[in-house]
């Protein structure tokens, strides 16, 4: 059930998404929030990578996932770049929900993923 929910956010998340960096819109570096009370209303939002995480945590909170399972998680991509992404256990695997991939992927995918794109091997 709770694979299900992930991926219903996310798909929800990704639709309301317009991806614009925090210095383009808030004149800042970074500007944290959650856009969940737009996503609720049936409204669109622009952010980068921390909105859509943030958004994602707090709507698998409001979904019922419990607090201790969701996690907003810092990584860099694999062009170098600080990312933001969010993270769910689940039957003893984390999810990743992030605006860079259609799909709520498992955290290995990921890394795999990664490493594969900067030519790394694991």
């Amino acid at each position: 059930m709770s694979k299900q929910i992930a991926d219903k956010v996310h798909a929800l998340v990704e639709k309301r998404f317009t991806y614009v960096h925090d210095d383009k819109q808030y004149m800042m570096n970074e500007h944290w929030t959650s856009h969940a009370n737009e996503v609720l209303a049936g409204d669109g939002f622009s952010d980068d990578c921390d909105g859509f995480a943030n958004t994602c945590a707090e709507l698998l909170i409001k979904e019922g996932i419990d607090k201790k399972d969701v996690s907003v998680i810092y990584c860099v991509t694999e062009t170098g770049e600080d990312h933001l992404v969010c993270g769910v256990a689940i039957e003893g695997k984390t999810w990743i929900l992030e605006n860079r991939y259609d799909n709520v992927m498992t955290g290995q995918v990921i890394i795999l993923d990664l490493a594969s794109m900067n030519g790394n091997t694991l």
